[in-house]
C-alpha cells in the first residue's frame, strides 16, 4: 500500500485498504477495518479480541486511543491530495464508560472540523454496537507537502 504522496490521493489509499480487507501496520496489529468513509469523515471497526483486555477485564484504553488516532487520520486522508502527508501532533481522549472485553466490536467515527493549509482538527468517538459511547476526543494533525526527489539535493 502506498503512502499519501506516492501517486495516490488519500481517498484512493482508503479505497485500496477497504477493498483488500488488510489493514496496514499498527491498524493491522489491532485488527482495525474500514467501515465507511467520505470527504471529511471516516468510520473504523475493531473486533474485540482477548488480547485487547486490560487487567480489569475491559477493553484497554490504549486500544481505544489507537482506534481514535487511526480514524482521525483516515478522516483527514479523505481530504489529502497525492502530494500531501500528515502527522498527528496531539490526541485528546476522554474515557466516558469502560468497554467490556466481551464486546463483539467497537466502532470509531471521526469528522474533520477544521482543515487549513498546514493544520487539521478532527473530533472522534468510540461506540459499542448498542450505541454506548465509551470515549470522545479530538486530534490535531500537521499537513505537509511531499518532498520531491528533485528537492532532495
Amino acid at each position: 500500500m502506498s503512502a499519501p504522496g506516492e501517486g495516490q490521493t488519500g481517498l484512493e489509499i482508503l479505497t485500496e485498504w477497504k477493498a483488500s480487507g488488510k489493514a496496514p501496520g499498527f491498524a493491522g496489529l489491532l485488527g482495525f477495518s474500514v467501515a465507511d468513509f467520505g470527504p471529511g469523515y471516516a468510520h473504523l471497526d475493531c473486533p474485540i479480541r482477548p488480547e485487547h483486555a486490560n487487567l480489569m477485564k475491559g477493553v484497554h484504553g490504549g486500544v481505544m486511543a489507537g482506534l481514535m488516532d487511526a480514524v482521525t487520520g483516515c478522516a483527514l486522508l479523505t481530504l489529502l491530495g497525492p502530494n500531501e502527508r500528515f502527522a498527528t501532533t496531539d490526541l485528546q481522549v476522554r474515557y466516558l464508560k469502560g468497554a467490556p472485553s466481551d464486546a463483539k466490536r467497537l466502532r470509531a467515527e471521526a469528522d474533520i472540523v477544521h482543515r487549513g493549509r498546514t493544520l487539521c482538527v478532527a473530533e472522534t468517538r468510540v461506540c459499542s454496537p448498542d450505541g454506548t459511547v465509551h470515549a470522545r476526543g479530538s486530534a490535531s494533525m500537521m499537513i505537509r507537502p511531499v518532498k520531491r526527489a528533485s528537492e532532495d539535493g
